[in-house]
């Protein structure tokens, strides 16, 4: 799943996703994320660090509040990256951090990672 308010960068992390043959689905908001949570299982989730209302890592840590959401891998993805945001993201209960520009490998490295640590 793919949080994040603007509707251009879902598109675009939707059309890498595409790439990678990764199906995703997107959320525009903390609470259209902890609805599709709710109705769906995710493999993993792309968070936006920052959003109006709830920012992605408050948004993080009501998802990892709920005991059948623990172990869901979220990982920031950003275009502030300064030590203090990226520390934040990790505290908060991301388990990695995503800077922006990225090339579609470094997504496909990120993703793969962690979605071959579900498998095992």
């Amino acid at each position: 799943m793919v949080v994040d308010d603007n509707e251009s960068h879902h598109k675009l992390l939707e059309l890498m996703a595409n790439r990678l043959g990764v199906k995703v689905h997107c959320a525009l908001s903390c609470r259209h994320a902890l609805d599709a949570l709710e109705a769906s299982r995710y493999h993993l989730i792309l968070m936006d660090y920052r959003m109006p209302e709830i920012d992605g890592c408050a948004c993080t840590k009501i998802i990892r509040d709920k005991n059948e959401h623990k172990e869901v891998p979220i990982i920031a993805v950003t275009a502030v990256e300064h030590p203090t945001s990226r520390l934040e993201c990790l505290e908060a209960g991301m388990n990695d951090f995503l800077a922006k520009p990225f090339s579609l490998r470094q997504l496909q490295e990120v993703i793969q990672s962690w979605l071959d640590r579900d498998k095992s």
